[in-house]
């Protein structure tokens, strides 16, 4: 059984996207296979659930088990993110928040590659609230980058704020209580947190990238990806706060200093002066982009087009395909 995880919170507008794109996946790709969904609230104030059990009264025989879990209070995103994690009943998973959707790719091509690896990192394209993709290549050389980080260097960069996190398929084995507990010490790092923990408990565990996007990201005024935001300021503060716990753990005194220079570049990221900001390329996290950039530019440069010009039209029309799609059941 492979289990969705969609993840909401004041997202009434939005979380039928999500659904509809997991609705998506089953029927166009996932004939003969079961299916659990595990649907969250974290104590909306807006019509959430009134909008998800709706539409899990006409979709809701898709899957062999549901679990809702619907909070009368907020809890902050990683208290909601254990707490699904924890119900999680299939062999693998994987989480999509409740304002993002599913690309129109076969995702289930790439959960056949878990028979070889334990975590499958997926690439992603970002889309306006219009539903307009986001074309510059430049936007996703992060997103790349993950095909050259492996082995030594994956767990060295992990620890670092390393790309490599969600959109990803994990195999439910890798969850523990100690990886719980973990994400439960930050507010907004949940997958990064998650992420992180299983590769630095687990030496061996082995992971792909695959350069096709799997899930499409809104951005908006209050994303963590607007340099802007309120969102994105406290995401990076927790980052530092990442650091700040492996640095905790760490016994090799140079990794220690590297782990402090990395936290205080965090530091930096969160600060609203652009100027400041600039400050986060002296980090060793960049510099071991950098490193990575000039040793196989020209490889990162195809695959940054290769993802963005095969991809951005379908993903596009799907958007809009699904919003019509909900417009017309509305």
């Amino acid at each position: 059984m492979f289990t969705f995880v969609v993840t909401c919170y004041n997202q009434a507008e939005m979380v039928l996207f999500a659904l509809e794109s997991v609705k998506y996946q089953i029927r166009k790709f996932g004939k003969g296979q079961r299916f659990q969904l595990i649907i969250t609230d974290d104590g909306s104030e807006d019509n959430s659930r009134e909008v998800i059990e709706e539409w899990l009264e006409k979709n809701g025989k898709l899957f062999s088990r549901t679990d809702r879990l619907f909070r009368k209070t907020n809890a902050g995103i990683c208290q909601n993110y254990v707490d699904a994690l924890k119900a999680v009943a299939g062999d693998c998973f994987m989480v999509l928040n409740g304002d993002d959707l599913l690309a129109p790719f076969d995702m289930f091509e790439v959960m056949a590659k878990l028979e070889e690896y334990d975590i499958v990192c997926n690439a992603f394209l970002k889309f306006t609230g219009s539903g307009e993709v986001v074309r510059s290549h430049r936007t996703y050389l992060e997103v790349v980058l993950q095909e050259f980080i492996k082995g030594r260097l994956l767990h060295c960069a992990v620890r670092l704020g390393c790309p490599i996190m969600a959109p990803a398929v994990y195999r439910k084995s890798l969850l523990s209580d100690e990886v719980f507990d973990f994400i439960l010490r930050f507010r907004t790092v949940n997958d990064r947190a998650c992420f992180q923990k299983i590769v630095v408990r687990n030496p061996s565990v082995r992971t792909c990238y695959v350069n096709r996007p799997f899930i499409l990201y809104r951005i908006s005024e209050n994303s963590v990806s607007n340099f802007n935001s309120p969102g994105r300021r406290l995401h990076c503060k927790e980052i530092a706060q990442l650091c700040r716990a492996e640095r905790e753990t760490e016994e090799s005194a140079f990794f220690r200093v590297i782990l402090y220079l990395q936290e205080q570049s965090a530091k930096v990221r969160a600060s609203s002066s652009s100027s400041i900001r600039l400050l986060r390329f002296c980090s060793p996290y960049f510099a071991i982009m950098f490193w990575l950039y000039i040793l196989h530019y020209r490889e990162l440069r195809k695959m940054e087009r290769q993802l963005v010009d095969r991809h951005w039209k379908r993903c596009q029309n799907h958007y809009k395909k699904i919003m019509k799609m909900i417009g017309s059941v509305k």
